[in-house]
């Protein structure tokens, strides 16, 4: 199994520990995201007033980890790596777009997957400040990044 930190590292995501957040296992991305597990990420969320109304959302989908077949090599659902952003970017962009694009069905391709995260990840908007191309590229480069380690072609 793999870890976020794995991930992030293989991704060539820029990040450092997020210095609010004293258990140290939530960070912060070059272009302003925060990223962890999907546990830490919701007591980060449940903890802090300012992210109420966030959501937590896993930057490859569980769905399509099965869908792909790779659910049984992946970290369990809680330790999956997630990202916190606004309500509207996640239900209102996000995941209709990736629904639209690759609706609920029992299997998807690498290719077919990745034309859908990258549809859904040019919607998302400068949400954190740090540029939405930067947003983009580093959320993409760790679609690719899981489908590496998880061997999607």
């Amino acid at each position: 199994m793999f870890t976020v930190t794995d991930v992030l590292l293989t991704a060539g995501v820029k990040f450092s520990v997020y210095a609010g957040w004293q258990p140290g296992n939530v960070y912060i991305t070059e272009a302003n995201q925060l990223i962890g597990s999907y546990r830490d990420l919701e007591a980060f969320r449940a903890s802090d007033n300012n992210y109420s109304g966030w959501h937590v959302h896993h930057v490859v989908e569980d769905d399509d980890l099965h869908r792909l077949g790779v659910s049984t090599h992946a970290p369990a659902y809680p330790n999956q790596l997630c990202v916190l952003i606004p309500e509207r970017a996640h239900v209102g962009r996000i995941n209709s777009i990736l629904r639209r694009e690759n609706p609920t069905r029992y299997h998807a391709t690498g290719p077919e997957l990745r034309r859908a995260y990258a549809e859904a990840y040019a919607m998302i908007g400068d949400y954190c400040g740090g540029g939405e191309p930067s947003i983009r590229k580093e959320l993409l480069s760790i679609v690719y990044a899981e489908f590496q380690k998880l061997g999607v072609s």
